[in-house]
């Protein structure tokens, strides 16, 4: 071997293997770095929300009148004074509303929880007579949803459920009304 040779050699392997180390710690940090990008990129176009497109269908809500309460769609007023069952319909009627039907059981524990202690009308009713079916103010014929207990004529709300008596007693009632749907001011046509 030549003198000084072997050490050019020598070099020259230490300076490949510098290089090779430089770049093999420079892999993992571009790596990291192109993860890090995709990350904030997809976490940024999460959290953005769309814009509206102009051909999208208009965006409809309800609302209900001052001093009723929105359910599921549907509003109900809770009387702060007490009517028989007719002049309770009446009233109802002057809202363009009726005494409140119950379509399933979690409205009726929501018309229970809501009314407190007082007992309410709503709007089921039937003819006097032995097996005369209750009917709600529609005249739909009451599908057997909940229990009502009494042998009145109208039915009210009391603490454990649904009760009747003679329509001539005086009670708090809940009337219902489906809202009319409005547009929200940058829908409007």
């Amino acid at each position: 071997m030549l003198p000084g040779h072997g050490l050019v050699e020598e070099r020259g392997r230490s300076v490949d293997f510098s290089l090779k180390c430089i770049k093999a710690k420079r892999i993992p940090i571009i790596v990291t770095v192109v993860i890090t990008a995709l990350i904030i990129t997809i976490i940024a176009l999460a959290a953005r929300k769309p814009f509206p497109c102009p051909g999208c269908p208009p965006h409809v809500t309800a609302a209900c009148p001052s001093g009723w309460v929105g359910y599921r769609g549907k509003c109900y007023y809770f009387s702060k004074t007490e009517g028989n069952w007719n002049n309770s319909q009446s009233h109802c009627s002057s809202f363009n509303a009726s005494l409140a039907s119950i379509d399933s059981l979690p409205e009726l524990d929501f018309m229970l929880r809501y009314k407190g202690v007082p007992y309410h009308w709503i709007g089921l009713q039937r003819e006097q007579g032995e097996g005369q079916p209750w009917k709600w103010t529609n005249s739909t014929i009451f599908n057997n949803l909940f229990q009502v207990r009494g042998e009145g004529q109208c039915a009210y709300l009391d603490e454990y459920g649904v009760s009747s008596s003679r329509c001539y007693s005086e009670r708090y009632f809940i009337c219902k009304q489906t809202p009319p749907p409005f547009c929200i001011s940058h829908w409007l046509p």
